[in-house]
Order: C-alpha cells, then structure tokens, then sequence
C-alpha cells in the first residue's frame, strides 16, 4: 500500500525544484516545466509553486515559467497577511485574558522557519487552548465576530480535537484543544505546551511548539488519507530540519507514545532516500527496533485508505481506541458524540442509515 501523502513522481520533482539547492533544484524544474500547466495542477501541488519560485530565484539564472511562480507567490503573500491580520486580534485577546494559547500548523511554521509569508499557503489559522479554557476561548472568539460553527458541547470536545470559527473576512480559524486528532497519553500535550517557545513575527510576539515537537506534528498529522494528498508535509519537515537542531529523544519517545512508530518510520526514511535530508542513522535505527503492535498497523493501513462506505467510522473505532480507557463498553456512547444523537439507543438506525447513504452514492452514475 502507497499512502497518499507519499507524493508521486510529479510531486517528488516538484519538491525537489523546490527545495534542492543549486543546480539540482534548477535541474528538476527543467525536468518537470515542460510537462505541466499551471491551472490544472493538483491543491497540494500548487502549494508547493511558492517555494519553487524562493528556490529558482536564488540560483540567479532565467528559468523558463518565473512570472507564474512569481505570480503564485505574490498570491500567497497576500492571503498570508490576510489571515494573519484577521486572527491577530483574537491572539492578542486570548493573550490578555490570561489564555495560553500556541499558534500550531500554518502561521507556526512561518513565523519560525519559513520566515515569509508568500512562501507556504495557509487554509486556516490554528490555535491550541489548554482544555479548560476552550469555553472561554469560544466566548472571546465570539466577542470579536467569530462564529462558530459546531457548539462545543462536552459531547463535541470529547469527539473532535479542534473546532472552526469563520470570519467575515473569509478567514477560518481553527481553536484546539488537543494537538492530535489521535488522542495522546495522559499529559502528552501538556508536555507539548510545556515546551512551546516565543518567536517573534511582524513585531507580534506568538507561541509555537518546540522544533522537536513541530516535526513530529507536521509528520503526524499528515499520514492518513485526504482527498487532497497532504505532500506539504515533505517540504515543512524538510525546512524544520534545516532551520533548527532536533532533541531526537524526545522525538523517538513522544512517537513511542502516541503510537506514531510506524508512520515515523516510513515519512523519516522518505525524507532521506527523495531530499537526502540527514536523519541520524541512530534515530531510524531505533525507530526500526520499537515494536509495532498490530493495533497501530492496523490502525496505519485504515487511516490511509479512502473509506466511501464506512466514511468516518474506521477513525472513530481508532480514536476511541486511543482516547477511552474501556472502548468497547464506550464505543456506542462515542458514537452517539460523534453523530450528535441524543442517545446511544438512536446509534443503530443512525448507522444503517448512514450505510444507505453512502452505498447509494457509490453507484455508478447514480444522481445525487
């Protein structure tokens, strides 16, 4: 099985105009420009069109499609600074209410390693608040105009690890309480907010999580299935490991514990046979030792393939696995969270009818 934030050879070359530097990098891009369109390009592809440009540039030479890279970065700079202007108030609020909130993902990886807003596009903005303090998160959120967009009920929280809020201005922004969807072992986030450090970006002061924990983040968040292919991966863990020193036994011991061992294995030893980035060979070595227990395995095949019948029902077994300390007797009550029913008796008919749902969707040229 390939899974899908492995990039294809498209994407491979792309990464690599991207991110090899001097002729390589150049080299790659001769390789690839003759054979695409701009337009057509894939999301997760198109994401990676900034950090070309930034690449090419740098070697100084003309280089055949500059101005639609240029054009693409240019793009990027402007919805960057959007975003970030349209979540900054909400920092500041949190900030003096008292609320320890740390920028994850997109605004993270700029402000520390990327350095350039035009560089790496953001969807959103995310935000981790400790889990006590989401409800007045949501509120000071609201205050500002946000709006949410799921009511952060008990039932929600234990569920999901993070709800959207939507701006008027178009920007979405995504407020935590767990860095994971998986849920982690008792206090593996606090370990993580524990470590966040201060950066400072556009004379604004943020919080982020430590490089060692960035990677592992980035890395993690990525290995499971999405319509679009998270490849963004790839380049975000290549720069972290370019900018900043990696403590790799904290790494090796948070992946231990969030059953990550796996994953791990296959995204750190992609990252060193396509970019020749140097990962200690005591670090895979050790990876490679750690034992994989079927559960994980199983785990990691499901959460990387497309699921059209069952939909989210694989990732709810897993995440209940992982975050209930008795999951079976638990499982039907998850279900009732997750569905938002009112009680674990409505599960069943849910369920069959969901199955309906979707078996009728699958048919072939079936209307929808």
């Amino acid at each position: 099985m390939i899974p899908n934030y492995r990039p294809t050879a498209q994407q491979e070359l792309l990464l690599q105009a991207a991110l090899l530097p001097d002729e390589a990098g150049h080299a790659a891009w001769r390789r690839i420009h003759a054979s695409i369109a701009f337009e057509p390009l894939d999301g997760a592809s198109r994401s990676l069109l900034p950090l070309v440009y930034r690449n090419l540039v740098r070697l100084g030479a003309a280089v055949d499609g500059i101005d639609a890279l240029k054009e693409r970065y240019l793009f990027t700079w402007s919805e960057n600074q959007r975003f970030y202007h349209s979540v900054l108030p909400l920092l500041r609020a949190f900030e003096q209410a008292g609320v320890d909130a740390v920028v994850l993902k997109g605004l993270a990886l700029i402000a520390r390693f990327y350095r350039d807003p035009g560089l790496r596009p953001m969807a959103d903005v995310d935000v981790l608040v400790p889990p006590s303090d989401v409800e007045r998160a949501s509120e000071l959120a609201v205050s500002l105009g946000w709006h949410p967009r799921h009511r952060l009920t008990p039932a929600f929280l234990r569920v999901k690890h993070a709800g959207p809020f939507d701006h008027p201005t178009g920007v979405a922004c995504d407020i935590h309480w767990r860095v994971f969807e998986e849920a982690g072992g008792d206090g593996a986030d606090d370990d993580f907010r524990a470590a966040a450090e201060p950066v400072t970006f556009q004379g604004n002061r943020l919080r982020i999580l430590s490089p060692t924990d960035q990677l592992l983040h980035v890395c993690g968040h990525a290995a499971r299935w999405g319509e679009v292919p998270a490849i963004r991966w790839v380049a975000d863990a290549v720069v972290i490991l370019r900018e900043s020193p990696i403590d790799w036994q904290r790494f090796l011991v948070h992946a231990a514990q969030r059953r990550f061992i796996l994953r791990m294995r296959q995204m750190l030893r992609y990252l060193r046979q396509a970019l020749g980035v140097g990962i200690p060979p005591s670090v895979e070595a050790e990876l490679a030792r750690q034992p994989v227990s079927m559960l994980e395995r199983l785990e990691y095949r499901v959460r990387n393939r497309e699921h059209r019948l069952l939909g989210e029902l694989p990732t709810y077994v897993f995440n209940c696995w992982r975050g209930e300390p008795h999951p079976l007797l638990a499982f039907p009550g998850y279900l009732r969270d997750a569905w938002g029913l009112e009680s674990r008796a409505e599960v069943p008919r849910h369920a069959l009818m969901l199955a309906v749902r979707r078996a009728k969707a699958a048919i072939p040229g079936r209307r929808r």
